[in-house]
C-alpha cells in the first residue's frame, strides 16, 4: 500500500509534466498550422480565379466572340463573380449571364482543369490582381484594364507592404503566369525586393524606363505550367501563340522618378500598367491606403475593408 503512494506520487508530477510539454508543443506549432491552412486557402482560390478566367477565353475562343471587358473579379467562397464594364451575353460556359448581363457568376467546383492532350488555354487577365477583401470576399481588379498612372498613396510603409503584396501575388500566383513586373530604378532597391514572398524569372529589374520598356515579357506560362498532361506539337504551337498574345507587363516606380523620368509621356503598350508608388499629380487612378488597412480605391468605386499586404 505504501509502495503504491509512493509509486503515485512520483508519477503524477511526471505525466503532469509530460502532458504540460506536449500541450506546450501543440501550441507552438498551432499558428504554424494556421497560417499554412490559411496560405492554402487563398491559393485555393486564386486557382479558381485561374481557371474561371481561362474558361472565359475558351469560350469565346471557340465561339469566335470577343472577349468580355472584365471590371472586376469577386471571390465569395461559394460564388466566383466576375463584374463587367458593360452588357456582355451569354456567357462562356460554364459561366452564367445575371439577366443584365453585366455579372456572370459560377461555383468554382464547376471549373475544371484541360483534360490529358488537351492544350491548356491562356487568358488575357493575367494582371487581375487581388487589392484585399470587403466583408470577407476577395476583390481583385485587372491592372491591364486601367490605362494611365495607378498611384499608391499613403504612409510610406503602407504602401511599400501592398505594393509588395500586389507583386508577390503577380510573380507567383496562378491569375498571373502570364505577367512579367518590371522593377525601375529606386523601386528596384532592397526596400522593394527584400519583402517580396517569392523569387521568378517573370521579376524583372531596370535602371531607366528606356531599360524598362525593352523590357520582352517573359513568357512564363511556357516554362512555369504545372500540367502534367501530354502535348503535341501542334497543341504547344498554339498554346504558345496564345500566351504570347496575352501576355502583360506591369512597370512599378516611384513617385519621383515618374515625375523625373517623364513616365507620363512613356509608350505603354495597350496591355501595359504602370504603378507608381507615392502621391502623384494627376494620377489617373489613386488608391489611397490607409491606417486601418481598409484601401480606397477612388473613381475605380470597388469597397476593400482589408487591402491585400494585411490579408497575410
Amino acid at each position: 500500500m505504501i509502495a503504491s503512494i509512493v509509486l503515485s506520487v512520483v508519477l503524477v508530477p511526471v505525466l503532469l509534466g509530460a502532458a504540460a510539454a506536449w500541450l506546450l508543443r501543440r501550441r507552438d506549432a498551432w499558428p504554424g498550422q494556421v497560417r499554412g491552412a490559411r496560405a492554402s486557402a487563398r491559393r485555393k482560390e486564386l486557382e479558381a480565379v485561374a481557371l474561371g478566367l481561362r474558361a472565359v477565353a475558351e469560350g469565346r475562343a471557340h465561339s469566335g466572340r470577343a472577349l468580355p471587358e472584365v471590371h472586376a473579379v469577386i471571390h465569395s467562397g461559394q460564388r466566383l463573380t466576375l463584374l463587367l464594364a458593360g452588357a456582355d451575353a451569354p456567357a462562356s460556359a460554364p459561366w452564367t449571364a445575371d439577366l443584365s448581363g453585366k455579372e456572370w457568376w459560377v461555383e468554382p467546383k464547376e471549373l475544371t482543369g484541360p483534360g490529358n492532350g488537351v492544350a491548356e488555354v491562356a487568358h488575357p487577365y493575367s494582371l487581375a490582381v487581388t487589392l484585399g477583401r470587403h466583408r470577407g470576399d476577395r476583390v481583385l481588379v485587372d491592372l491591364a484594364r486601367l490605362p494611365g498612372a495607378i498611384a499608391l498613396t499613403g504612409e510610406d510603409n503602407d504602401v511599400r507592404c501592398l505594393a509588395q503584396a500586389l507583386i508577390t501575388e503577380l510573380i507567383s500566383g496562378p491569375v498571373g503566369l502570364l505577367a512579367t513586373v518590371v522593377l525601375v530604378g529606386s523601386a528596384a532597391t532592397a526596400s522593394i525586393t527584400d519583402g517580396l514572398g517569392a523569387r521568378s524569372a517573370r521579376l524583372r529589374t531596370a535602371a531607366t524606363r528606356d531599360e524598362a520598356l525593352a523590357c520582352q515579357d517573359s513568357m512564363a506560362w511556357g516554362s512555369d505550367r504545372r500540367s502534367s498532361a501530354p502535348q503535341t506539337v501542334r497543341q504547344d504551337s498554339i498554346a504558345l501563340v496564345t500566351a504570347k498574345a496575352h501576355a502583360r507587363r506591369l512597370f512599378v516606380v516611384t513617385a519621383a522618378q515618374f515625375r523625373d523620368d517623364q513616365w507620363r509621356d512613356a509608350a505603354l503598350r495597350d496591355t501595359d500598367a504602370l504603378l507608381v508608388l507615392g502621391y502623384i499629380v494627376g494620377a489617373d487612378w489613386n488608391f489611397q491606403v490607409n491606417g486601418d488597412g481598409s484601401l480606397d480605391t477612388g473613381r475605380l468605386g470597388l469597397p476593400v475593408d482589408t487591402h491585400a499586404a494585411r490579408l497575410s
